[in-house]
């Protein structure tokens, strides 16, 4: 595991926790594509049962291996969603990032979810030993599955709420070059930003909406190469 990086998740740590979706302000949660349809907190046993599930975590803090157990039977409605644990996807582990429906019948749920939980890449446990250092514990959200393969998606780098970039990171057949200018004039007008240090600096994934002008975020996360 990168040492490193993880000594910058450490330093940084308050910074990464305060971006989960329930830690968001209300005046960027209003702006939100979708909220998620469900929300499970884990205790600090189950982080630590998580994170002994990846190799490579568990060999660098001495954890033995243990299987995640959920304490709740959660009743989810059957379609596709994004599951998201904490701050992060499971977007780099092959057939995790989307969660499809036929895995959540009544009876199958508890174990899927077990399954999802069992299974975290190298960057999502760097990224989650942030919660073990500000004795955090992360929420196992899933979120409506929205197919984005036909819609640009769009970055805004944001200090200390004002703009300084914005750039398209994944250009579809809706691209439009003014929408960088019109993304800029829609984020003037978010109103009441935290005036915190541990949101000091962003950046803010969005998506455009079917009205002109309109913008949803769907993602959000620490910018922490503007952190010194």
């Amino acid at each position: 595991m990168d040492t490193s990086a993880l000594i910058r998740i450490e330093q940084h740590a308050a910074a990464v926790v305060a971006t989960e979706y329930r830690h968001l302000p209300s005046s960027i949660v209003s702006y939100y594509l979708t909220p998620p349809a469900v929300a499970i907190a884990l205790n600090k046993q189950q982080l630590t049962s998580v994170l002994s599930r990846n190799l490579r975590y568990r060999r660098q803090y001495g954890l033995s291996p243990r299987n995640v157990s959920l304490s709740t039977q959660p009743s989810i409605q059957q379609q596709d969603y994004l599951p998201k644990l904490g701050v992060v996807s499971w977007k780099d582990c092959i057939g995790m990032d989307m969660l499809p429906k036929a895995l959540l019948l009544p009876s199958a749920q508890n174990t899927t979810l077990t399954c999802w939980l069992n299974n975290v890449s190298d960057r999502m446990a760097m990224v989650l030993h942030a919660y073990r250092v500000t004795e955090e514990t992360p929420t196992f959200y899933l979120f409506p599955y929205l197919d984005f393969s036909k819609r640009s998606e769009y970055r805004l780098a944001v200090s200390y709420g004002e703009l300084t970039h914005v750039r398209c990171y994944r250009r579809r057949n809706d691209f439009q070059a003014q929408h960088i200018e019109v993304i800029a004039a829609w984020w003037r007008n978010i109103k009441d930003w935290p005036p915190t240090d541990v949101l000091a600096h962003l950046f803010v994934d969005v998506v455009a909406g079917s009205d002109p002008g309109q913008f949803f975020i769907i993602d959000v996360n620490p910018n922490l190469s503007a952190y010194h």
